[in-house]
């Protein structure tokens, strides 16, 4: 204890410096925290459920599945399979104790007289009891809920839900609540931090599987062996690996892949083929089922490599400052020394005092860690959701991690210094009038190599925020092959409030007259996929006239568009025509097929008057052909797709409009909301915001790896520059008297201030020179996270270097400016 209260006095008696080492390590420690909270909460964190390392996911190939797919968050077309399929195998679950299925789907949710747009999972009657999940409050879903021929029609509530919109009541069980129109009874509440099994999500409501078909009746796929949308995942027997497991429950599988091979005829013969070979796999499922964490992966690893990078920055400058603060002690320490202090409790001293600045550091690493959380989690969010599958709470191993952090850095940048100290020798350093002595010498030059990696950091950080600058910029100004100013768009689901076809057909033609009449508006376009929202509808098309090579590849993506929508959105016609008011249930069926569709599928045929078939539409006719435009995201490329009228689908239950306004956006949404309230007050617009907006929504990942990677680099950078600052003012310092004596014999003031500047040349060129091809290696790895841009991109291979230049130089001028302006009298004098 003696020791830690006169480590404290020591660095009480050097507070701006103290201060400076505290704050730099609280930045590099904080960043870190906050990073690492994010990638332990994306990435590395378990269901919250009994053993989850025994839950596998069940996957099989994408290419062997034709018919029609959706997927959302959960995962791709590998990992959905259809509702018979999933009955089957829950009844044969060789190799585990059982599967379970879900799925998250949209939801009008109505507590009392209040409706909220939202969302619900169907969940089977095994999903909580395999989860060993248990209520807050109630009972949870059983398989007596889920029976296929009676059921009951019972809800769990999520907890954020129930805590949310509901007050936190525990009177509400028991109570009825309209789910789609649909009453069902409360009868539990989800606990909390169970926010389901799929990262980014988290339900409001919980309801047996076998009620889906109510609750999407445009969307009846029990009997389907060609529509995929169930996600599976079972729970290991044990003592059995996933691959014994896998062996065990394709015996059953095979059985099923044969029944569905004769209830789905039409597939050419090499592809009935490859689709009975078809087995499934099982992948670890402990941390639950996200596509989210896949495409999450790189970005986090960037940015976990970047905080430490800045760490390495921090450790250097508080590394730095210690070196000349024992240089200063020098004297000091050699006169405690000379009066019987052993070496050793030198060493011991020295290294006390840099563990209390990294442990200050690190508590105030925690609290900046924190609030940069807050703000990366309102950076993840929209005005319209919350972020539930990450908190602002630092949890256990997160905190566990800064202290790690903070004992590690304490020993890094505090051993050299106290060991450097602690050798200095007694009788040199009593003996020197100057501060020259070798030890001296030797310690300026590891503080230059400090600051040479300093810089070299600062490179490795500054190179690829420029090319990920680039990126999101050719992202923002991409050629979508549409018109987005002063587009609003929303979708609303009738369906979903007990609707009937011919109810929502009739509010739907209604919305668009009356939206139409609005003052300022210009156009009303109306689609039932929502545009750049991450939507994928597919479906299998057979072209008139092709090729079994051709149909053997033969998904498409789709839309249902309403008449005008291309001259609307201002997508290019290259032929034909544009769909018509006449283009409805009374008319022939015609569809418009884009550039990408023409080329796969006709390969040089005039595609007009062509005719394909699809499983759900029958046989349609091509009409006409437009440009390629973007479908479901920014960053991905245009697909094959085709487009139908949707007045010529006689079940449709959900669907988009945009509205094109000469007047601001503010005043229009205003607009928007009373026209569909004077409609209907509880059907709520789903996603009502600018294409823009949702455009910058999309591509909400890159725009936060830009921002947090730029703050990183920008902090690096000034650290590195307050790292050469103090090496420099340092510098000049200790060669005062040698300036003097030079300025004294007649060298002009510039001579000095470029022999200064000189020094501060060869840090920056060998810094640049390890850093430069070590950004570029750095920048090869995140080539994936790029668009539009190499990893050797001349300009910003120009202007990252040409950046830590001038700073550098602004960094070294006033060092060089004060040696120059050094009086040889008072030079002379100084000791």
């Amino acid at each position: 204890m003696a020791r830690i209260r006169y480590a404290i006095r020591s660095l009480l008696k050097a507070p701006l410096l103290s201060l400076v080492v505290v704050v730099s390590l609280g930045l590099g420690i904080g960043g870190n925290t906050a990073i690492f909270s994010l990638l332990h909460q994306i990435l590395l964190r378990s269901l919250p459920v009994q053993n989850p390392e025994e839950l596998v996911l069940i996957q099989s190939p994408a290419e062997f599945k034709s018919g029609r797919s959706s997927t959302n968050n959960a995962g791709g077309s590998e990992s959905v399979f259809s509702y018979p399929v999933f009955r089957q195998l829950e009844k044969h679950p060789q190799g585990v104790t059982a599967v379970a299925g879900f799925r998250t789907l949209g939801a009008n949710l109505a507590f009392g007289n209040h409706t909220v747009p939202s969302s619900m999972m169907v969940v089977s009657g095994n999903y909580f009891p395999m989860l060993g999940v248990q209520p807050l409050l109630g009972r949870i879903i059983t398989p007596e809920d889920d029976l296929l021929n009676g059921g009951n029609p019972v809800v769990v509530l999520g907890f954020g839900y129930w805590r949310d919109r509901l007050g936190g009541e525990a009177s509400v069980l028991n109570q009825p609540m309209r789910i789609n129109g649909q009453v069902f009874t409360i009868v539990g509440v989800a606990p909390q931090g169970f926010t389901g099994t799929v990262l980014g999500e988290e339900p409001s409501a919980f309801v047996p599987l076998s009620f889906k078909s109510r609750l999407t009746p445009g969307w009846n796929s029990d009997a389907r062996y060609n529509d995929y949308w169930l996600y599976l995942f079972a729970r290991l027997k044990p003592g059995v690996s996933r691959e014994q497991a896998a062996a065990a429950l394709n015996g059953p599988y095979a059985s099923i892949v044969e029944e569905q091979s004769k209830a789905v005829p039409g597939k050419n013969q090499d592809r009935q083929k490859r689709f009975l070979q078809s087995r499934l796999s099982l992948k670890d499922g402990r941390q639950g089922q996200s596509s989210m964490r896949d495409s999450s992966r790189t970005p986090m690893l960037i940015l976990i490599t970047a905080t430490a990078l800045v760490l390495l920055i921090a450790l250097a400058n508080a590394a730095n400052l210690l070196l000349a603060r024992s240089a200063q002690r020098r004297r000091e320490l050699a006169i405690r020394v000379a009066m019987g202090a052993r070496r050793g409790d030198i060493l011991w001293q020295l290294l006390t005092e840099a563990l209390l600045l990294a442990g200050a550091g690190g508590m105030a690493g925690i609290l900046f860690g924190a609030a940069t959380l807050r703000i990366l989690i309102a950076q993840l969010g929209d005005d319209e959701s919350s972020v539930y599958f990450v908190t602002s709470h630092l949890e256990l191993p997160v905190l566990l991690f800064a202290l790690a952090l903070s004992l590690a850095t304490g020993l890094l940048f505090g051993l050299y210094p106290a060991w450097e100290a602690a050798r200095a020798s007694l009788s040199t350093t009593l003996k020197d009038e100057s501060g020259q002595s070798s030890a001296t010498r030797d310690t300026a030059r590891v503080r230059k190599v400090l600051v040479c990696a300093q810089v070299t950091i600062s490179a490795l950080l500054l190179i690829p925020t420029g090319l990920f600058l680039k990126s999101l910029v050719n992202l923002l100004h991409l050629d979508l092959g549409l018109r987005t100013e002063n587009l609003i768009g929303f979708s609303v689901s009738p369906q979903l409030n007990n609707y009937s076809y011919p109810q929502s057909r009739a509010l739907f033609e209604r919305l668009d007259s009356e939206l139409a009449a609005l003052p300022g508006v210009r156009s009303v376009a109306v689609s039932m996929v929502p545009l750049i929202a991450g939507s994928n509808w597919g479906n299998d098309v057979k072209i008139e006239g092709a090729s079994a090579e051709q149909n053997a590849k033969s998904n498409s993506m789709f839309n249902e568009v309403g008449p005008g929508f291309f001259s609307k959105l201002g997508i290019p016609l290259i032929a034909g025509r544009e769909f018509t008011e006449s283009d409805n249930l009374a008319g022939p069926k015609v569809a418009i097929v884009n550039q990408q569709f023409a080329k796969h599928f006709l390969q040089g045929r005039d595609p007009l008057g062509v005719k394909f078939s699809t499983g759900d539409s029958g046989q349609l006719e091509i009409v006409g052909v437009v440009k390629d435009s973007h479908y479901s995201g920014v960053k991905q490329d245009p697909p094959k797709l085709y487009f139908i009228p949707w007045r010529q689908d006689k079940e449709i239950g959900s669907i988009s409009f945009y509205v094109r306004s000469a007047l601001p956006t503010r005043q229009m949404i205003p607009e928007v909301r009373r026209v569909l309230a004077s409609i209907d007050a509880n059907l709520p617009p789903e996603g009502l915001r600018t294409l823009d907006d949702q455009i910058k929504l999309n591509i909400r990942s890159d725009r936060l790896v830009l921002n947090l990677a730029a703050a990183f680099a920008i902090l690096a950078t000034a650290l590195a520059m307050l790292g050469l600052y103090g090496v420099m003012a340092h510098n000049v310092t200790r060669r005062t008297r040698e300036i003097g004596i030079r300025i004294a014999l007649g060298a002009a003031p510039a001579r000095i201030r470029s022999m200064v500047l000189r020094e501060v040349f060869w840090i920056l060129g060998i810094g640049l020179a390890i850093g430069v091809p070590a950004a570029l290696a750095l920048a090869r790895l995140a080539q994936a996270q790029l668009f539009g841009v190499k990893a050797f991109d001349p300009v910003v291979m120009f202007a990252a270097p040409l950046v830590l230049i001038v700073t550098a130089l602004a960094a070294g001028f006033i060092p060089a400016r004060r040696a120059s302006r050094v009086n040889p009298l008072d030079a002379l004098r100084y000791e």
